[in-house]
């Protein structure tokens, strides 16, 4: 069974809500997990559920939809749904999926879905001896995946760097890379790291609570806890 898409609705208008929850129930692969009628409100829906979509109005109480965006990141895919058509072109600046105006047609919330899916949908994984492409800046540099020596979470980017070239700060999540790399690449160590265990040149305890993780190429030495040196030593067979 394909698994259901999680959605979050944000309007100050209840009815508008009853409305757009009858439109999706038509469409067995949505599940709606909470409501909101301001930003606040949604912001909490939000981090307590964690779902994968969100339809969201522009003009709320209090503040707009952009606010709730600019407060979650690009962690969720977004639909907005609104009367007004003027905020078109900033909608997609913030890289919404869609941008359905009141009266919603049936047909554009199905685009929309369908959109909504295919964007969602868990990319198939690298293989060892490819490429990926590292976009920083409006630069894309093309680099083998056997060269990233460590993955660094920072909110919602990570910084890649390399055995054999400068770092690349990115836009893209810790939990992305680990759905798009293959298998055993790279370990995760703690809540913020993915370490090439090849490329790990020395690992000294500093503390008992403490280690100190040197690899190859451009990373500076990592400062790391307990069970992530654990982990790491294990996976050199120390």
């Amino acid at each position: 069974m394909t698994a259901r898409l999680r959605a979050l609705l944000v309007d100050d208008e209840p009815p508008a809500r009853e409305l757009l929850a009858e439109l999706l129930a038509v469409h067995p692969e949505i599940e709606i997990v909470g409501e909101a009628g301001d930003v606040e409100t949604a912001y909490e829906v939000y981090m307590r559920e964690l779902p994968d979509l969100v339809f969201l109005d522009i003009q709320l109480p209090g503040a707009n939809g952009f606010d709730l965006i600019t407060m979650i990141g690009d962690r969720v895919a977004v639909i907005f749904v609104t009367a007004y058509d003027q905020f078109a072109l900033r909608a997609f600046d913030v890289n919404a999926l869609d941008y359905l105006l009141k009266p919603i047609d049936p047909d554009r919330l199905t685009t929309a879905l369908t959109r909504a899916k295919a964007s969602l949908k868990e990319p198939d994984r690298l293989s060892g001896d490819g490429k990926v492409v590292l976009q920083e800046d409006g630069n894309l540099r093309f680099v083998d995946l056997g060269s990233i020596a460590l993955i660094e979470a920072q909110d919602n980017y990570t910084r890649v760097h390399l055995v054999d070239g400068p770092p690349a700060f990115i836009r893209r999540a810790l939990a992305d890379w680990e759905k798009q790399l293959p298998e055993g690449l790279l370990l995760r160590v703690g809540r913020s790291l993915l370490v090439k265990v090849e490329a790990v040149r020395s690992l000294k305890t500093q503390t008992r609570d403490s280690a100190v993780l040197t690899l190859a190429g451009s990373a500076p030495p990592i400062q790391i806890g307990r069970r992530a040196a654990l982990l790491v030593r294990r996976a050199l067979g120390k």
